[in-house]
């Protein structure tokens, strides 16, 4: 219908297929599949010129209404994507959602009225596609090759002071292995844990969790009433460390951290709000962790 409407505009099939891209053959057998489709002669075809039947001037009408409909969702749609309004929606943890997402986002919201924003707090990764997400928020060791790598924000052992002194003392990441573990486990799956010291090199260790979830905030709960040991971000215990309600466990040993990452839906053809959005997000952290590697 729009290369019928082109013809017509345009008053010849060589003429439409050049403004179209297409040969001049594909053009006449668009227009001649149309009026094979509808069973009526739309133009009078003629060495010299083309001309429009009745059946075809009626159709005409119809055709340019619809393409300039077509035209106009389209400009609506450019509009969209080249200007700060509509909404953005983030998956996020809930603890990466106040600690970091929330200030990231401060100026963003300040200076972007007609920009709404959907905060989708899981502590498990959802489904981008299904969830209509545009960025995600992430903090683990799962990043995929696309995806925006942040920084990286240390992680500790750690258990309280009664599980300690209750059980065997702790000499070396070995001897984890007669003790409770308490897993942050999204995806169920496999622990291991990768250890580092100046001295020994490198250890990895096989763990069967006594008890895994995903979410951590119930791992720490766990660990501050005595049920094991964990890992968690050093950020989420570190008020717990400094009052002794939690120690620190092989301190002498480097875990690798965590990497912080940003997910996108759309790589390609990005919104300006989304773009924006993630430009704030990536400033944040690279004024947090200048260095990609040390939490603040």
């Amino acid at each position: 219908m729009a290369t019928f409407a082109r013809v017509v505009e345009l008053g010849a099939f060589s003429r439409a297929a050049k403004a179209l891209g297409l040969t001049t053959s594909s053009v006449s057998q668009h227009v001649r599949a149309l009026e094979l489709s509808l069973q009526a002669t739309l133009l009078n075809r003629s060495t010299r010129k083309l001309s429009l039947t009745e059946a075809g001037t009626l159709f005409y009408k119809h055709c340019a209404h619809i393409v300039t409909a077509a035209s106009e969702a389209e400009q609506s749609i450019a509009v969209l994507n080249n200007e700060m309004v509509g909404e953005v929606r983030i998956a996020v943890s809930s603890f990466m959602c106040t600690r970091y997402l929330i200030p990231a986002l401060h100026d963003f919201i300040r200076h972007n009225p007609k920009v709404r924003l959907r905060f989708e707090v899981a502590d498990n990764n959802i489904d981008l596609i299904e969830q209509r997400i545009d960025l995600a928020l992430r903090a683990g060791r799962n990043r995929q090759p696309g995806d925006i790598f942040l920084g990286r924000l240390d992680d500790v052992l750690c258990a309280s002071p009664a599980y300690l002194a209750s059980r065997p003392t702790i000499h070396s990441p070995l001897d984890l292995l007669h003790h409770d573990f308490l897993l942050f486990n999204p995806h169920g799956e496999p622990c291991f844990l990768e250890f580092s010291n100046a001295a020994s090199g490198t250890v990895r260790v096989r763990l069967q969790p006594r008890i895994s979830a995903n979410h951590a905030r119930s791992l720490r709960c766990l660990a501050l009433e005595g049920h094991g040991i964990t890992r968690l971000l050093e950020s989420k215990v570190e008020d717990d460390l400094k009052a002794g309600r939690l120690v620190q466990v092989l301190p002498e040993w480097a875990l690798g951290g965590f990497d912080v990452y940003v997910t996108v839906r759309h790589r390609d053809n990005m919104p300006l709000k989304v773009r924006q959005c993630l430009d704030h997000i990536q400033h944040y952290f690279d004024v947090i962790l200048p260095l990609g590697i040390v939490a603040a």
